[in-house]
């Protein structure tokens, strides 16, 4: 979507290419949009799009990925919501960050899961129908079965959750992915290396 916060879905790209490390590529990165048309991320960059949400099947999704961004609220998004509640319905993840987590909220989807976001005040003052404020926690990211949500400065641990959520690797290798990007100590960094090779 055009104002993409682009730098939002950094750790999970990154997290994704350590594919290779391991063995097997189970999962591809997919960019969709509403059509191919390019968009311009909020860092400025611009993107295309590999496919138009119409052509999306959800037998091919192993997680839906909504990055944050300032257009969220528009109607334009409609078929990307409906691809969301769909995934949830069949138990494929879905995780969603900074302004995303709003598009949710208008769903009703955060409404009985645990969740978070930038503040509670971010989703109580603009979504009309949110009414799961009892369920927020002020925490970077969270995790309620396959819906995951973080705040803007969350991107980390968003990350974790949506790589334990895809089973791709052990949790030996996520921890030490995780306690290397979240400390930049080199002792994790080994670690990350040697349980890659198991």
């Amino acid at each position: 979507l055009n104002t993409m916060a682009d730098w939002e879905t950094g750790y999970i790209l990154q997290g994704l290419t350590a594919q290779t490390m391991v063995g097997e590529v189970k999962y591809q990165v997919k960019t969709v949009g509403i059509t191919k048309e390019p968009i311009r991320t909020l860092g400025g960059m611009t993107m295309v799009p590999d496919c138009p949400i119409e052509e999306v099947s959800l037998d091919s999704v192993g997680a839906l990925l909504l990055p944050g961004g300032e257009t969220w609220k528009e109607e334009v998004h409609q078929p990307v919501l409906d691809l969301a509640l769909l995934c949830i319905e069949q138990k494929i993840p879905v995780a969603a960050i900074c302004g995303a987590t709003l598009a949710l909220a208008d769903l009703g989807v955060l409404n009985k899961r645990t969740h978070t976001s930038n503040s509670l005040e971010f989703l109580t003052g603009l979504s009309p129908t949110y009414t799961g404020s009892s369920f927020y926690v002020n925490e970077m990211a969270a995790r309620d079965g396959n819906v995951i949500t973080a705040s803007s400065a969350g991107g980390l641990l968003w990350a974790k959750y949506i790589l334990e959520s895809l089973n791709i690797y052990s949790k030996e290798v996520i921890d030490a992915w995780y306690g290397y990007f979240s400390t930049g100590r080199m002792e994790y960094f080994m670690e990350l290396m040697e349980a890659s090779q198991n």
